[in-house]
């Protein structure tokens, strides 16, 4: 896991897992433009997975900037994909099913990687089912991601809402989300227009992640022992 700045949202390369918590949708809203409209003016196919509020929000964000959007649409390198309704096909009685996965995200994104070489994916459903209480199934569905770049290049894009993690499960919970992501964009902490409780919070959140960071990193950067000869 790499602490990283926003360079990468603009210039991932295939494989980059990236990982963003916001504070809120107009925090959201403006990484994932960020992300989009690079990969589009790069020649790059992009598929957006979110539910309609920030589809609806990121369409707008298109029109100010003058993208004409259905031009991509026409020549197949965007799409939209309502999240809540492809987890839905996704899910099964044991958690995200690997087969759905496969047919519902695998193939289509397979099918994209024949017409463009670099592929980029915003993916909103981790959170849906963060939101939800359904954290076991959301790291199934970031190990189906990463099972993923085995097959197809591409880079991911995830993001999760502050306002859904616990203050007194900081340290758990980014633990787990850490383990699945290659690369951290930090939260913003400082924000004169927030309350000074938010901001202690996004303070208190910050050094939570800085931990894990340190912690993730530690165990990572140790050499396997070397077997007796």
């Amino acid at each position: 896991m790499i602490d990283s700045g926003p360079g990468v949202l603009t210039d991932p390369i295939s494989g980059n897992h990236i990982v963003k918590v916001c504070r809120d949708q107009g925090v959201k809203v403006n990484s994932v433009a960020q992300y989009v409209v690079k990969g589009l003016s790069n020649g790059e196919a992009v598929a957006i997975i979110a539910r309609p509020s920030l589809r609806k929000a990121l369409m707008d964000f298109f029109v100010t900037q003058g993208l004409d959007v259905q031009s991509f649409k026409d020549q197949g390198q965007i799409k939209f994909l309502d999240a809540e309704f492809l987890l839905s096909s996704l899910w099964m009685d044991d958690g995200i099913d690997a087969e759905a996965f496969e047919k519902f995200v695998s193939d289509p994104l397979g099918v994209m990687k024949l017409k463009y070489d670099k592929i980029r994916i915003f993916g909103e459903m981790v959170d849906v089912l963060w939101q939800k209480g359904a954290y076991d199934e959301a790291m199934q569905l970031e190990d189906r991601w990463n099972d993923l770049f085995k097959k197809i290049e591409f880079s991911l894009l995830c993001t999760y809402s502050f306002s859904h993690l616990d203050p007194s499960t900081y340290d758990e919970a980014l633990e787990r989300i850490c383990r699945c992501h290659t690369h951290h964009i930090p939260l913003e902490v400082s924000d004169l227009s927030i309350s000074s409780e938010a901001n202690e919070l996004l303070d208190s959140f910050g050094l939570a992640w800085k931990r894990i960071i340190e912690k993730f990193n530690s165990f990572t950067s140790v050499a396997p022992p070397i077997p007796p000869a």
